[in-house]
């Protein structure tokens, strides 16, 4: 049997109700239909009373609870089997990863930059503008050493 939730998202609309089938969320209110690839996932958040996936451009809104009558009525059940539904179909990607060494070697060639010119500033007599010059490199240097707890993380 498919995956299935279903809840009324105001006392006067029709029921809403998402199923997965074929590799899609599809949302049914009334006569009108959508369908979500499950492919062009792009993300999503998840709350206690519901779920936001997002893929590309659209967006689609997912509560866990449910109107009847003018009181709101908890549908958590139906949702988090639902919802473990659709995790479980999310496409598995490989995220890009950017390796470190051509960090490091930034990093590394910066660091020997700064030092020479100092070391030529020194000689020529002009060690505050080498100062100067090799200040500038060396912030670079650090903006560069900043990027690398963020080579590891997933695309999101």
């Amino acid at each position: 049997m498919a995956a299935r939730h279903s809840a009324r998202l105001s006392p006067i609309q029709a029921e809403t109700v998402w199923t997965l089938e074929d590799g899609c969320v599809v949302e049914r209110r009334g006569g009108h239909l959508r369908r979500f690839p499950m492919a062009e996932l792009k993300g999503g958040r998840r709350a206690n009373r519901g779920a936001i996936l997002l893929f590309g451009r659209r967006r689609l809104t997912i509560p866990a609870l449910s109107y009847e009558g003018l009181r709101p009525r908890d549908r958590s059940a139906s949702f988090e089997a639902f919802m473990t539904a659709v995790t479980g179909q999310v496409p598995t990607r490989q995220a890009p990863t950017f390796g470190r060494a051509p960090i490091y070697w930034i990093i590394g060639l910066m660091a020997l930059g700064a030092v020479a010119l100092l070391a030529f500033a020194a000689s020529g007599g002009a060690w505050t503008l080498g100062v100067a010059l090799a200040a500038r490199l060396v912030f670079v240097l650090i903006l560069a050493a900043a990027v690398l707890p963020w080579l590891d993380r997933a695309d999101r």
